[in-house]
């Protein structure tokens, strides 16, 4: 059964209820091993297309917090215990990333129930949330989340669904900035524009502030690269959605914008 506790409660009150709901029905019968001891945490809390990927396998070659991945998604722990996943780290952190997935399943999971006071958490967020939302439409119809080589799908231009997308990406934003807060633990934001044209000091003065331990001079990592799929199709549906966006999606990205 999910751990119960009014700190969880406390925590998981930002998101809604139902979504908490549809969560724990993904995840099926929740497996329990021993939490090994780790030494920190790091866990870069973002909302898709926001450059999660580009960051993790950059953050991997500078940091020793081993790979970095989505390690607490029910689809990552379905039939096993996430404890276990923990345990076959090869670092003495543990690192991961989580959209409000994986920070509910998290918490339902147990998981900062055990490393909470070892946990210290950045908020990954993009300036451009048209572009976002554009990238994440496009994906979405085309079935290409990252460079495979396979032929992409035909996408087409979607006004109500960019800017549904808009208005998601600013609310899981703000639930993750809440609960950031909440869990009374250090944190950064990192802008994604601010990193993105391979100045990576912005995230690695954020790492460093946090306290992620660097890797020994000499050690080496193979790198995990990642290409951008941004091309014309990007650029061409962002401007004709700024030239048809109404006074609601505005309002709403303003408000987003303001807030980081």
């Amino acid at each position: 059964m999910p751990i119960q506790s009014k700190a969880i409660t406390h925590r998981l009150s930002v998101f809604a209820p139902a979504r908490i709901d549809d969560i724990r029905g993904r995840m099926g019968a929740i497996r329990t091993a021993p939490w090994p001891d780790i030494e920190g945490c790091l866990a870069v809390l973002f909302t898709s297309r926001s450059g999660s990927t580009y960051l993790a396998r950059e953050l991997e070659c500078v940091f020793d917090i081993g790979r970095m991945r989505e390690a607490l998604n029910p689809a990552q722990v379905r039939g096993r215990a996430a404890a276990e996943i923990v345990a076959e780290r090869q670092n003495a952190w543990f690192a991961f990333k989580a959209g409000v997935l994986g920070v509910i399943a998290g918490e339902l999971y147990g998981f900062f129930n055990a490393y909470l006071e070892k946990t210290a958490f950045i908020l990954l967020a993009r300036r451009d949330i048209v572009a976002q939302a554009v990238s994440l439409e496009k994906a979405m119809q085309t079935g290409q989340w990252h460079s495979t080589g396979a032929p992409p799908r035909a996408a087409v231009y979607d006004h109500v669904k960019i800017a549904n997308s808009v208005r998601n990406i600013a609310v899981g934003v703000e639930q993750l900035r809440a609960y950031a807060i909440r869990s009374g633990r250090p944190w950064r934001t990192l802008i994604y524009e601010d990193f993105a044209e391979s100045d990576l000091n912005p995230a690695l003065a954020a790492c460093e502030a946090l306290g992620a331990p660097r890797r020994e001079a000499g050690s080496k990592i193979r790198p995990r690269r990642v290409e951008r799929l941004g091309d014309g199709t990007n650029e061409a549906w962002g401007a004709r959605f700024h030239a048809d966006m109404n006074p609601a999606t505005r309002g709403w990205i303003e408000r987003y914008r303001a807030a980081l």
